[in-house]
């Protein structure tokens, strides 16, 4: 089981990786664009760009009927209740990292770039941004309701006919007693 916001910043994380690996191979052969009209605009198109990324991913993560998912939120199990065993603390960053995610963005990115146009290098960011989005959003949740969401990934470890995606636990105050 992984932090909801934790999976969410990672994968913006590796998105980020997989833009810099394939803008430097793509942009190291064949060159840095350029446009005709100097980079402004190009700077400027890719900022709208990446905002429009942004706002689509706090839209996934709102109340819109059928597009959203905070009711998911509202509705997860506690984990008290479940019996799921949180992972230990190294391990929930480690397990994080989706390493085909990764290797996907990656190809994509060099295919696009190398055979298509080069500007297609830099495609990742906008998921990049779609996922820092979500991972603010959800983290503003956790905070107002006083609850972590948990995500199981891979084979679950759950009960046996439970088929919920997303698990909550108490978020426990700063200073408490066993933060001692």
């Amino acid at each position: 089981m992984v932090r909801y916001v934790h999976y969410e910043v990672t994968c913006a994380i590796l998105a980020v990786c997989a833009t810099a690996v394939s803008a430097g191979v793509v942009f190291g052969v064949e060159g840095v664009p350029e446009g005709p009209r100097g980079v402004g605009p190009a700077i400027a198109l890719g900022l709208l760009a990446l905002a429009g990324a942004a706002g689509i991913g706090v839209l996934t993560v709102s109340r819109l009927k059928r597009f959203g998912e905070r009711r998911d939120f509202a509705e997860a199990a506690l984990l008290e209740e479940t019996g799921a065993v949180l992972p230990a603390p190294g391990t929930q960053y480690r397990d994080c990292v989706n390493v085909p995610f990764f290797l996907c963005l990656m190809a994509s990115a060099l295919g696009g770039g190398l055979l298509w146009e080069r500007d297609l290098a830099l495609w990742p960011l906008l998921l990049a941004s779609a996922y820092l989005a979500r991972g603010w959003r959800v983290a503003r949740w956790e905070r107002c309701n006083g609850l972590l969401l948990w995500h199981h990934r891979g084979r679950p470890r759950l009960p046996e006919g439970d088929d919920r995606n997303l698990y909550s636990s108490v978020r426990r105050p700063a200073g408490s007693a066993r933060d001692a």
